[in-house]
């Protein structure tokens, strides 16, 4: 788990120097925006409609325009993401373990299930 971590964190800084985004903003637009809207696209696939990356789309964009300081927004949602990992210590496990299995395997797996419905699966 330590490997994966670490090595997530690079990538992570390494887009941050590329980009320009903070290390929390970075996060927030990979697991807040990225991930999620690649899934409603995904979910429309399955569908075959337009509707959930069009709500969803429009509901990212919408807090884009609201947000007024991203970098702050970023700031408190890194943390509040981060205390919400810490929780799971109370259960045995550790920052590291909860955002490699919450952060990444999760959603690994929910990416590849509905990859394989969409793309996949019979029509």
């Amino acid at each position: 788990m330590n490997t994966i971590f670490k090595l997530t964190y690079q990538f992570l800084k390494y887009l941050e120097e590329i980009t320009g985004f903070t290390y929390n903003e970075i996060n927030i637009i990979i697991w807040f925006y990225l991930v999620p809207f690649f899934w409603l696209v995904l979910i429309d696939t399955i569908y075959k409609t337009h509707r959930f990356k069009i709500i969803g789309g429009g509901v990212m964009l919408l807090s884009l325009l609201v947000i007024s300081d991203f970098e702050n927004f970023s700031n408190w949602l890194f943390k509040t993401s981060a205390d919400f990992l810490l929780l799971f210590d109370t259960l045995g496990s550790n920052y590291t373990i909860s955002s490699v299995i919450i952060c990444l395997f999760i959603p690994v797996v929910i990416t590849f299930i509905l990859i394989k419905k969409a793309l996949f699966s019979k029509k």
